[in-house]
């Protein structure tokens, strides 16, 4: 690993454990065993370390077979601490994991690292992303705060089935960069932006661009609290993840309790799909009967990206 990648993600580390205390170390491993980063506190020393390896080793074989068709999380407990592990996906495959004391509620820390997981994974990938840290209160709930009087700011939902260009789409939007090669969301993708309503107050948008992987399904419930807008999106190519779309709006619905909030149905890679009457039938059905917007998008040309913003920015300055 090259030099600048060690120092970033150390430096991420750093901060986890500054904004967790009660962790006693996180590390970053291969499937090999061999700890490509670590950072822990100073009660821990090269003997606990040592156990810590031992038991993710012992348990290394159980933990490829598990992630072989997805990307797995799981925990162990010794009497003198606690595991929890994140696979960091295929290439190159590694794991992320949280060490704490024995007595230590284990799954108050799951909603941070599937974060941290996310931004590790950008770093080994060589994609932007920042070393710090949001705040989570205890019922894992991320917490956001507005850094101004009068400046407003969003809580933005972007859900869906894998691979139906969530991220991408973000891309395109944010950047105007479109990434080829697939690389999916693990956890949890935060991406702020501003929108200048008058020469002293700013809109101020935090996306959430939560994974589709089903191993991810039972962490998504601690992000959906507090959301002002959900956009769900499906992909043209597969009919399948319209068919199973409505699964997707009736988990969100019921995570967000407010019903005020609107919910924005995509069809995205429409690039890709010359004849889609049916589907778009479907989708405009389906947008008819849980009273959703419906937008077409292609997250490879960015047609109909900046309308879905324009939407959401008009919506939140009415």
């Amino acid at each position: 690993m090259i030099g600048s990648k060690t120092t970033i993600l150390n430096e991420l580390l750093t901060n986890l454990l500054e904004r967790i205390p009660e962790l006693l170390a996180c590390l970053v491993v291969d499937f090999n065993g061999l700890i490509i980063v670590q950072q822990s506190v100073k009660e821990v020393d090269e003997e606990l370390v040592g156990a810590i390896m031992s038991v993710v080793e012992q348990n290394m074989n159980k933990i490829k077979k598990y992630t072989e068709t997805s990307i797995g999380s799981g925990s162990f407990a010794t009497d003198e601490f606690q595991l929890f592990y994140t696979e960091l996906g295929k290439e190159p495959p590694m794991l992320f994991v949280l060490v704490s004391d024995p007595s230590s509620n284990i799954e108050k820390y799951m909603p941070y690292s599937y974060i941290i997981a996310e931004k590790i994974s950008q770093i080994l990938t060589e994609r932007e992303t920042e070393t710090s840290i949001p705040k989570v209160n205890e019922d894992g709930e991320l917490i956001i705060n507005s850094h101004a009087e009068n400046n407003g700011i969003n809580k933005i939902l972007l859900i869906g089935p894998s691979e139906v260009g969530k991220s991408t789409l973000l891309g395109i939007y944010m950047n105007g960069i479109f990434e080829p090669k697939y690389k999916p969301t693990i956890g949890i993708s935060l991406i702020q932006n501003e929108f200048p309503i008058s020469r002293d107050v700013k809109l101020r948008n935090v996306i959430f661009d939560l994974s589709g992987l089903k191993s991810f399904g039972k962490i998504r419930r601690f992000y959906y609290k507090g959301a002002n807008a959900v956009l769900v999106l499906f992909d043209y190519t597969r009919i399948e993840t319209l068919e199973n779309i409505n699964e997707w709006i009736e988990e969100a619905k019921h995570f967000v309790k407010d019903v005020s909030i609107p919910y924005i149905l995509i069809g995205n890679k429409i690039d890709l799909s010359e004849d889609r009457f049916l589907m778009k039938t479907m989708a405009k059905q389906l947008a008819n009967q849980y009273k959703c917007q419906f937008f077409e998008t292609s997250a490879f040309t960015g047609e109909g990206i900046d309308e879905v913003f324009t939407f959401l920015i008009s919506y939140f300055c009415s």
